[in-house]
């Protein structure tokens, strides 16, 4: 396997246009820092509103997380509804639900309107067991979307073969409102249409120094009355407290060779469908574009690593995995593969909140999930725009929300091991 983004190299050659880098002084009414899902939703609300608008990106727009994706769209948070509820009570957990579904809504009204080109594809959700101690999660969860009014059909073994013939899988909650797209294509073509909408974007203009509302690159500066703050990784010299409060998990992502009909068939005899397990390092594939199949995974191993590894191991594993279980593509090979940090939360639940000291100042991190990032862009934009009728969602995305694993106690144990605390305390709930 060659490791390259098939998304970013393969599937869109020719199709990206670069922007320049910004050179010499700009002023604009706001400035968004970023230019993954999160910044370019950000910066659609704000046109849209009438705002002139600068982007600066220290890449390409989706070169980031937001372009190594497999690009499930799906409308649920990173966690299962029924934890949520757990976490915060069922009324609360219905708003945390609902944010994420909403963000489905803005990247497909997005690609509708604007005839994006993306590789959308409708693909209901699959979420299965392949341990029959495992049954227990899907049934709890389909009970969790009963109580609640939202749809889905529960398969028992036979049913799971009849969709899904793969070897191993026990137990299935399928639901629709899922899609697949191509998430670098999105933002290649979100940064087309938002510079014809007269959004300047510049690319290649990496942010050095922000001081008040001036930000500094190595070429110029731009200085705005609001400043957006879309970044992932983000370092201890931009914002200290903040650069405490994100983590992240390293996710493998491959795709395969073209399938033939047969094989994909075999896979999917009544439709595409994206699926994923109950395993903590749950392997999720889905049909793509060029009748390939991608397919992610992470690893306890290498999953919170502090660095990149770029081994196909881990990746390898998961595609043994799936070969086993559809001895139809055994003799596929997955070309591609590439490795990609998730920027996450400790509560898996996105920060978005003003800086302490500048209230026109927004930082979003943590914004895990396409869902998630469509939904904070938007919504701290509309902070901007139209601050009272945004609903208020600090209780949820606040900054100084508490945790299990305390700041305190981090400052002992340190970032890597207090998320990896925190993460494993969230999941044995």
């Amino acid at each position: 396997m060659q490791y390259e983004n098939w998304l970013q190299s393969g599937s869109s050659s020719g199709k990206i246009l670069h922007q320049p880098p910004l050179e010499g002084t700009v002023r604009t009414d706001c400035l968004v820092i970023g230019g993954g899902i999160t910044g370019l939703h950000a910066a659609l609300r704000l046109v849209n509103s009438g705002r002139k608008v600068v982007l600066l990106e220290k890449n390409t727009c989706g070169s980031s997380s937001s372009g190594k994706s497999a690009g499930f769209l799906t409308p649920e948070s990173e966690e299962d509804f029924q934890k949520l509820i757990q976490r915060y009570g069922a009324e609360k957990a219905k708003i945390i639900y609902e944010s994420p579904l909403q963000g489905v809504h803005l990247i497909l009204r997005n690609i509708q309107e604007h005839n994006l080109n993306c590789d959308l594809r409708k693909q209901d959700s699959l979420y299965f067991s392949n341990k029959s101690s495992h049954n227990e999660i899907i049934e709890d969860e389909a009970e969790t979307r009963e109580e609640n009014g939202l749809g889905y059909e529960l398969l028992d073994e036979d049913q799971l073969t009849e969709v899904h013939p793969g070897k191993g899988y026990l137990m299935g909650l399928r639901y629709s409102g899922s899609y697949g797209i191509n998430s670098f294509l999105y933002c290649q073509e979100m940064k087309r249409m938002l510079s014809e909408k007269g959004v300047k974007i510049y690319e290649d203009s990496e942010v050095n120094t922000l001081t008040r509302n001036t930000a500094q690159t190595h070429l110029g500066s731009v200085s705005a009355e609001n400043i957006l703050i879309c970044i992932d990784k983000m370092k201890s010299e931009f914002n200290e407290e903040l650069s405490k409060k994100h983590y992240h998990i390293q996710t493998y992502v491959a795709v395969s060779e073209p399938l033939s009909d047969d094989e994909m068939k075999g896979m999917f005899p009544k439709g595409e469908l994206m699926c994923w397990d109950t395993r903590w390092d749950f392997l999720h594939y889905r049909p793509v574009e060029g009748n390939r199949i991608i397919i992610g995974g992470s690893s306890p191993w290498t999953g919170y690593l502090p660095y990149y590894k770029y081994s196909p191991k881990v990746i390898v594993s998961f595609i043994n995995k799936l070969k086993k279980a559809f001895p139809i593509i055994e003799d596929v090979d997955f070309n591609y593969y590439w490795a990609g940090m998730l920027d996450v939360t400790k509560d898996l639940v996105p920060i978005v909140d003003y800086d302490t000291s500048n209230k026109s100042i927004q930082y979003a991190i943590g914004c895990a999930g396409l869902n998630w990032a469509a939904y904070c862009g938007d919504y701290m934009a509309g902070r901007v725009v139209d601050p009272q009728g945004t609903k208020d969602l600090s209780e949820f995305l606040g900054a100084g929300r508490k945790f299990w694993v305390s700041e305190s106690i981090q400052r002992i144990l340190g970032k890597r091991i207090s998320f990896f605390l925190n993460h494993a305390y969230e999941l044995l709930k």
